[in-house]
């Protein structure tokens, strides 16, 4: 049994039509994503190090390796929180506010692990970041024309 609107080809039950959906559910996982960042940038080297052999990773230290894995490790993790902030607090008069701050949160992470013991901040993982964010935003960008046009 489904019910559909007029001039909507989406149908929906009678139950999806009693939960609406819920706005908070963006803002939720676009914060967890910022604390899942921060978390993974401000830990440890040695804690680091001791999950790469619990889970078997390769643990060649980065100075070995030819590709640059830990600027694309950045640059994916920065692109996905850019995703999920534009998706949650993207208004089209302060999308250079959101970035800025995401930049702003960037380089304190950065900042943060210069103390952090073995961890190194730097500014080419800060640009990373930074071109993380903006795939993130772009990302964004092209999901949303593309949802627009869906409806």
């Amino acid at each position: 049994m489904s019910n559909s609107k007029p001039g909507n080809g989406m149908k929906f039950t009678s139950v999806q039509k009693m939960i609406p959906p819920s706005p908070k559910v963006p803002k939720v996982q676009a914060v967890m994503s910022l604390v899942c960042v921060f978390v993974i940038l401000t830990t440890p080297g040695p804690v680091i190090e001791w999950l790469k052999i619990i889970l078997g990773l390769s643990v060649m230290p980065p100075s070995e390796s030819i590709f640059p894995t830990d600027k694309v490790v950045h640059c994916m993790m920065f692109a996905v929180c850019g995703f999920l902030v534009c998706r949650a607090w993207l208004l089209t008069s302060v999308v250079w506010i959101v970035f800025v701050m995401l930049v702003g949160f960037a380089g304190m992470t950065e900042v943060i692990q210069m103390v952090v013991p073995g961890r190194s901040g730097s500014a080419m993982d800060w640009l990373a970041d930074g071109v993380g964010i903006v795939l993130g935003f772009w990302w964004y960008q092209r999901f949303s024309q593309k949802k627009a046009r869906l409806v």
